[in-house]
């Protein structure tokens, strides 16, 4: 039955891109193309347009609309699993332990990892050359890859132009996220306006790869479960070479894409980008791998990751917002352990009333509050240890007043962060767009006060960060 739906999905999706005219004449080879390759589907190739319109709300300004033009290529329907990433690499680092279930703890170069191995095992030629942390990308190899940031929205959108696949909105019966918190949700949560704005179901944990609807390509969870690593480093798109485009050749960030079972939707947009720290590794994060349909030109060299050095007696500044006093308490603990400055970051105009309409507001207009004092010198610092409270799935406002303030090129910057439930949301991926130059390195977060063995994980996360023996 799976390999009769799987057929059906491939023939609907070229269908789909013949009625639009997207697909090349040599495109139509039948299903049974489509099924060459380990049950992989075939996509066409095709130019569409990435990224997200002016009008799209809630857009993130990296997201500019350019035309991009991606060959032919294979695809997993699924995300890669559990099990087929231990049968393989012998480990299983997930945090939701199942068979079916997606892997994810995985950094970039595990994901990479896997592909080189598992072409080994099927006899193909890998497609990355893997030095240290520089990886060369063989873009003639015929063996297993994953798929450009290009390549990636093309196979989420399957042909759509909407801000998710299934239209202006998604709802948890077709993807795994937060749905208590929907796409505009920020818009609409004091008061509702919008009558599409409706919460649905939050799991709380990933699904099974073959669980509900696929996409008009017949591919599964491109919105939410696992986000999904893409080869990319993180940087602005290129807009002027925009044929097969695999991204810069190096950067500190590498890109994740898809949003996951605990983001909110607007982290689910099929344009949104996610920047992450390649060697840290997320229960939110997976990956989804691809298959050359022919040799494409060329290699493409990308170095290692882009990293600033400890210092062996660093000047370290403990910057923090906090408003119900949570995060305040963390940087408290952690400046007397360090013998750290500590710098409170405070509105002139502090937040009243009901916060959540009061931040809301802010978040939604893109206001950066006044700040009502300032670091005196903050060149002298080599590490920022941030803190800040994650409010509507990012920082609050008054974060990025502070570091909109300052240059933190060459410096270090780890956050800290208190929440409700929601972990990060994406405001590492947030933090790490708003410092340039900077090594945002890893960060601790606690659920509200953080409970009794706050202190004792403070320490093993500065003993691992570098800053305490």
């Amino acid at each position: 039955m799976k390999r009769l739906a799987m057929i059906f999905a491939a023939v609907i999706s070229l269908g789909l891109l013949l009625a639009q005219g997207t697909a090349p004449a040599h495109a139509a080879e039948g299903a049974d193309a489509a099924m060459a390759n380990d049950g992989f589907v075939l996509l066409p190739g095709a130019t569409f347009e990435m990224g997200s319109p002016d009008s799209e709300r809630q857009r993130s300004a990296d997201e500019v609309r350019h035309k991009v033009t991606v060959s032919a290529f294979y695809v997993d329907p699924y995300e890669v699993t559990q099990k087929d990433y231990e049968a393989v690499t012998g480990k299983n680092p997930s945090s939701h332990k199942g068979g079916k279930l997606p892997v994810e703890n995985v950094a970039w170069l595990d994901a990479v990892r896997y592909c080189n191995d598992l072409s080994r095992q099927k006899g193909l030629e890998p497609a990355y050359i893997i030095s240290g942390e520089a990886v060369r990308w063989n873009r003639r190899a015929g063996g297993y890859r994953l798929l450009t940031e290009a390549e990636w929205e093309y196979a989420c959108r399957a042909g759509t132009d909407t801000v998710f696949n299934t239209g202006s909105q998604v709802r948890s019966d077709k993807a795994n996220f937060e749905g208590s918190y929907p796409y505009l949700i920020e818009e609409n949560y004091v008061s509702s306006h919008d009558p599409e704005v409706r919460t649905s179901r939050f799991r709380g944990k990933t699904m099974e790869a073959d669980t509900l609807p696929a996409n008009a390509f017949g591919l599964h969870h491109m919105h939410g479960n696992v986000s999904e690593w893409v080869f990319d480093y993180y940087g602005p798109y290129d807009t002027e070479h925009t044929d097969n485009p695999s991204g810069p050749s190096s950067g500190s960030l590498r890109v994740n894409r898809g949003g996951s079972y605990i983001d909110f939707g607007k982290h689910l947009r099929s344009a949104y980008r996610s920047a992450t720290n390649p060697i840290v590794p997320d229960p939110g994060l997976g990956f989804r791998i691809c298959r050359n349909a022919s040799p494409l030109d060329e290699t493409k060299d990308t170095f290692a990751p882009e990293r600033i050095a400890m210092p062996g007696h660093p000047k370290v500044l403990v910057a923090c917002y906090s408003y119900s006093g949570n995060t305040g308490h963390a940087a408290e603990l952690i400046s007397r352990r360090l013998q750290a400055d500590l710098f409170m970051i405070r509105m002139q105009h502090p937040y009243r009333g009901n916060i959540y309409e009061a931040s809301q507001k802010d978040l939604n207009n893109g206001v950066r509050p006044v700040l009502a004092g300032h670091v005196e010198n903050m060149d002298k610092y080599d590490v920022v240890l941030l803190g800040y409270p994650t409010w509507w799935a990012t920082m609050p406002m008054p974060v990025l007043s502070f570091l909109e303030e300052y240059d933190f090129r060459g410096k270090i910057v780890i956050p800290f962060s208190s929440h409700g439930g929601t972990v990060w949301g994406d405001s590492v991926s947030d933090l790490a767009k708003a410092v340039p130059g900077a090594y945002v390195a890893e960060g601790l977060e606690f659920h509200y006060s953080g409970g009794r063995d706050l202190s004792s994980r403070i320490d093993s996360w500065l003993r691992a960060a570098g800053l305490l023996k």
